[in-house]
């Protein structure tokens, strides 16, 4: 058969044991005629599990029976409970592997001189662990280890220090908790303490097992450091976390608004031995106020210690335009080696993304990629120090930006109103990204401060051919619209440059405006214009007036002159933008009406001719300049005209209405009108003399 049933074979025996507590009652009473006797070796009798073995293997031999003889039918019953029946395998089993820990028992059975017999040894297995405790430091060579009073302690018997300097302290059996071992240094310590526990068994409380000495993460001998503070539920609470530091010792988490003072917060921060840092949440802060944290130890001699202060992020959005978000905020530390930004989409956490601002000093961030159809989440992270071991981590709450329920936008405050000809304006509004869903533009006229909408449109520019730009200044405004409707505040107002003349010889002209900020001085170009459109630079000027009497005369002096003298004001204003990180001053230039100075016709006649063909004051003829049209008429003494000319350069060879007969010398009127460049009129009446 596969199993022999002591029972029936009447090899049943009752155990003998050194351990009372927890034997099954047939390890001391078999029954059924069967006898206690015979002795066996457990190896080991206690067994120890700590972090390096998740299990211990026990051994039995030297067995024998009730008189010493050997046993036949041999077999043991590991992990022995009460009400197990007494069934051994048919091979003896001589090992076990325990990972519990725990008191097992172990049964032997065997025949000696045909009677059956049972004996049962215990084993302990013991799992050791590193105890609790703190240790406190008073001055720079005493420390003090605190046992706790703790379940896990009250398993320990003992305690054993090896202090780190040659020395090493052994505690007597421990009774009372908590229990204190104190140790002084000759100096600071180097390294940390080793610390046993060591549970003992018996009389004499011999040691069974030791447990491992903990090991200082990180710390042993140093003040606390606070690694990284994160702002949590929009900034109504703060995590900290601390490193360094003494193991299991309290400290104390203090606060205060920035430039504020130092209060104790209630709560307090313990780092295990086992991890290498602790954190604890401060609630109840204002989400809209800056405030720094620090933690604070008092030693066994009252000495106080603070750590590392470290300052909250409260960082502020800001929705621009339809497009652009702006993030901004204060300094937490001046020593911020970088800052890094992260976004994503809100709530769905999608598209989550990290940038940064472009130098480590600035403290606005820009995000010109908003959909007002989705909500971000933005949050801003500090980094000071630049090793492992300074490394401070600042987390700011994350704020929401929600483009669809913001109010009214930025206006654009970057436009130019440019002249393009004597009947189109076109105002052009500076975009720096893509357009936005909708402009509506606005206009005056003549500096009226009543604006009257005049267009809606996808684009970002409107040209105006409804206007008379060398009779009146325009100005326009212009609001916007995103994809969901959200609109903009109105922009400022943008002028044409209107220029004109209030005294002779003399330009004036309005101002060119953009109100961005730190806009430089505007650059005023005073252009002449030809007949032919093209323009020629003259003179430089900030100024909106000059004198040009000098430019006229010198296009009057030119022979093809025709008694025109256009300008035109070229105006360029310079503007700081961020041009793929860098700050580049853009030059913005819109240019004015033109304006004419007109000479009136100059004529010039004399007194008398003598048409004698003798090639000197042969015929009766007018000079001038700046004639557009021109006609001549003379006329005899009763008033009848005998000669026509409607050409400056054809005139009266002193004849007779039939141009061939010589009139009589004598007096003749005249007549000489025409038109000017300015479209005015002209005459000049007088008399004329014919000498034969």
């Amino acid at each position: 058969m596969s199993r022999i049933r002591f029972i029936l074979l009447g090899l049943l025996v009752i155990c003998i044991t050194t351990l009372s507590f927890g034997q099954p009652s047939k390890c001391t009473n078999p029954g059924g005629g069967i006898s206690l006797g015979g002795t066996f070796n457990v190896t080991p009798q206690q067994a120890c599990l700590d972090y390096t073995s998740s299990s211990s293997t026990i051994s039995v031999s030297g067995a024998v029976g009730n008189t010493g003889g050997a046993l036949t039918n041999l077999g043991y019953i590991f992990d022995f409970k009460e009400g197990d029946d007494i069934v051994f395998p048919t091979t003896s089993q001589t090992t076990w592997t325990v990972s519990s820990p725990g008191v097992y028992w172990i049964l032997q059975g065997g025949n000696e001189n045909s009677i059956a017999y049972v004996t049962c040894k215990a084993v302990e297995i013991i799992q050791t662990e590193a105890p609790d405790f703190t240790i406190s430091q008073c001055g720079a060579t005493s420390i003090t280890v605190k046992f706790l009073d703790t379940p896990k302690n009250r398993k320990h018997g003992k305690y054993r220090i090896v202090w780190g300097d040659g020395d090493q302290s052994f505690s007597a059996q421990v009774t009372v908790w908590p229990h204190e071992m104190a140790h002084t240094y000759a100096a600071a310590p180097a390294s940390p303490p080793q610390i046993e526990a060591l549970y003992t068994r018996g009389s004499t409380n011999f040691v069974a097992c030791t447990s491992t000495s903990p090991v200082f993460l990180n710390g042993f001998n140093s003040e606390p450091r606070i690694s990284e503070l994160e702002g949590l539920s929009g900034g109504t609470s703060s995590k900290i976390t601390m490193v360094d530091g003494l193991a299991g010792s309290d400290y104390i988490i203090e606060q205060k608004p920035k430039n504020g003072s130092w209060v104790d917060t209630g709560k307090k921060i313990n780092r295990a031995n086992s991890s290498t840092s602790a954190n604890e949440t401060i609630t109840g802060l204002d989400g809209t106020k800056e405030y720094c944290f620090r933690l604070k130890t008092v030693d066994a001699c009252n000495n106080v210690s603070t750590s590392n202060e470290v300052c909250t992020i409260v960082p502020k959005a800001t929705i621009v335009s339809s497009k652009i978000a702006k993030l901004n905020w204060n300094s937490p530390d001046p020593n911020v080696t970088r800052y890094a930004i992260n976004y994503s989409e809100s709530p769905s956490g999608a598209n989550p993304n990290t940038g940064a601002p472009n130098t480590p000093t600035e403290t606005s961030y820009t995000f010109d990629a908003l959909d007002c159809t989705k909500k971000y989440n933005f949050g801003l992270t500090a980094y000071l120090g630049t090793t492992p071991a300074d490394r401070v981590l600042i987390k700011s709450p994350f704020v929401l930006v929600d483009p669809a329920t913001t109010p009214k936008f930025e206006p654009k405050v970057i436009a130019t109103v440019s002249v393009s000809s004597p009947t189109l304006i076109s105002f052009n509004v500076f975009e720096p990204n893509a357009r936005e869903a909708k402009y509506i533009f606005y206009r005056s006229e003549g500096g009226s401060t009543n604006f009257t909408k005049v267009k809606e449109t996808t684009e970002n520019f409107y040209n105006d051919q409804n206007v008379e730009p060398e009779k009146q200044q325009y100005c326009y405004k212009v609001e916007y619209q995103d994809q969901c409707g959200n609109s903009s505040e109105p922009s400022p107002v943008f002028c044409s440059v209107f220029l004109t003349s209030n005294q002779p010889n003399t330009l004036n002209w309005t101002p060119f405006v953009i109100p961005s900020p730190n806009t430089s001085p505007v650059e005023y170009y005073v252009e002449i214009v030809d007949e032919n459109g093209n323009t020629q630079s003259v003179d430089l000027t900030t100024d909106i007036t000059l004198g040009v009497k000098a430019q006229i005369d010198n296009i009057l002096n030119n022979p093809n002159a025709l008694g025109k003298a256009k300008f035109m004001i070229k105006a360029v204003q310079r503007v700081p933008l961020n041009v793929n990180g860098s700050i580049i001053s853009w030059p913005f230039t819109c240019n004015s009406n033109i304006y004419t100075f007109i000479t009136p016709a100059q004529i010039y006649v004399p007194v008398a001719f003598s048409p004698n063909d003798d090639g000197n004051n042969d015929t009766f003829s007018a000079k001038g300049r700046f004639i557009v049209t021109y006609n001549l008429e003379i006329y005899d003494r009763w008033g009848n005209v005998i000669f026509e000319s409607n050409d400056i350069d054809t005139g009266w060879n002193g004849t007779g209405t039939d141009g061939v007969t010589p009139a009589p010398p004598g007096n003749y009127g005249f007549k000489i009108f025409g038109l000017d460049p300015a479209g005015q009129k002209f005459e000049k009446v007088g008399s004329i003399t014919l000498v034969r």
